[in-house]
């Protein structure tokens, strides 16, 4: 099954036949008050719509399918404000997705150049934190004393971050930064973060390395969360209580959802009236909240998304050059940055179970830059383009003279 539909900008402009017959016939709609101008504003918009979806479709047509139905399903309760908010959001984002699925391997490069510079800034800000140093921040939670956190401003937050920006360190800055950045990690005592950042390590390591060192790594982030989870207690920090709450809900409307973004509704409500305990605004598990908010239908297309970043991964993981090294001494162990996407999607997969990495901003660009790229280089990989190719590092030599 093919998930990316090349030619759909191109089919997808016959939208101008239906659109010529809808905007000659403005029937009231909704309550809009002076229908002969609201309701072929509507139609435009939605026009325009789907020609945007026809871009997103070139790299994905389940994801484009998926804001369709966050469309429609908005639609059914007259587009709540929270819901158009959220639907254009999501339009923009999976724009810049498929812009990403075609940028040339130059240019990715400087973007996880880019992005390390960003992670970079937060690693020295944790760094202080860790210290006990707070720059920039008026108040910190007496609890969270100690620990990085960034302009993140919790440390569950930055050390989500940093784990799924742990592939692109690796591969730009080499294996000491990396280090670096998991001890910070696991000062932060959260589970989830810890959990997802051995992970990306795992899978970076594993081509790279022989069986011993493949165990020493396992073992490694084994120890690590087994140390942090004791520290933390063995626990979901509330949200298995939080999950038995929303199932029911969820059931409620369990083919079409009860709309995007009508979680922190929900949430809300039940704060305010039972009180019980404190329901987060997010699920802290983006499939529950898929099928919250868009029901069975949507999980469905949420699953056709997520088998078709699996592919890709398994294409990469199969067909990408195993090792960069030797590298210069000072960026020891860097790696091909083809071997980075799939090692993020791994880590997106292990952490969505657990923390809401597709409802913060910055982790959420990162994901759907780390699938464009992967299915880019699936392409150029199974394609028989060369790979990335860096040659051995090599002494200067003193001219003659």
């Amino acid at each position: 099954m093919k998930f990316e539909w090349p030619a759909a900008e191109r089919a997808l402009r016959l939208i101008w036949i239906p659109l010529a017959l809808l905007i000659a016939a403005p029937w009231p709609m909704m309550g809009w008050p002076i229908p002969e101008r609201a309701v072929p504003i509507f139609w435009l918009l939605a026009g325009g719509m789907i020609l945007c979806l026809a871009r997103v479709a070139r790299a994905s047509w389940p994801l484009a399918l998926l804001i369709l139905w966050a469309g429609l399903r908005a639609g059914y309760h007259g587009f709540q404000l929270r819901s158009l908010q959220l639907l254009i959001l999501l339009t923009m984002a999976a724009l810049l997705y498929a812009a990403a699925r075609e940028l040339s391997d130059g240019k990715t490069r400087l973007v996880a150049i880019a992005a390390s510079l960003g992670m970079g800034y937060e690693l020295v800000l944790g760094g202080l934190n860790a210290a006990g140093l707070y720059p920039w921040m008026a108040w910190v939670d007496p609890l969270h004393f100690g620990k990085p956190m960034g302009l993140l401003t919790h440390p569950n937050y930055w050390g989500s971050f940093i784990a799924l920006g742990i592939p692109i360190l690796w591969a730009v800055a080499g294996i000491p930064l990396v280090a670096v950045a998991f001890l910070l990690i696991c000062r932060t005592i959260s589970g989830g973060p810890v959990i997802s950042a051995s992970v990306g390590i795992l899978v970076m390591a594993w081509p790279l390395f022989n069986r011993r060192v493949r165990y020493a790594v396992v073992a490694l982030g084994a120890v690590s969360t087994a140390v942090v989870m004791t520290l933390h207690e063995w626990r979901l920090s509330g949200r298995r209580e939080i999950w038995e709450v929303a199932l029911p809900e969820a059931w409620r409307w369990k083919f079409m959802g009860q709309g995007l973004g009508e979680w922190r509704t929900w949430s809300d409500q039940y704060n305010g009236i039972k009180g019980r305990f404190f329901v987060t605004l997010q699920a802290h598990n983006e499939p529950l909240q898929l099928w919250f908010e868009l029901g069975f239908i949507g999980l469905a297309l949420g699953a056709l998304s997520a088998w078709q970043a699996y592919r890709a991964a398994r294409t990469v993981w199969q067909a990408a050059p195993a090792s960069r090294l030797p590298s210069p001494w000072y960026a020891w162990g860097r790696t091909p940055l083809e071997r980075v996407w799939p090692a993020m999607l791994a880590v997106a997969g292990v952490n969505l179970l657990g923390s809401p990495v597709l409802h913060l901003p910055g982790q959420a660009a990162l994901i759907l830059f780390a699938l464009a790229r992967c299915q880019a280089d699936a392409t150029s990989l199974t394609a028989g383009a060369p790979a990335e190719v860096v040659p051995p590092h090599r002494a200067p030599t003193r001219r003659k003279r």
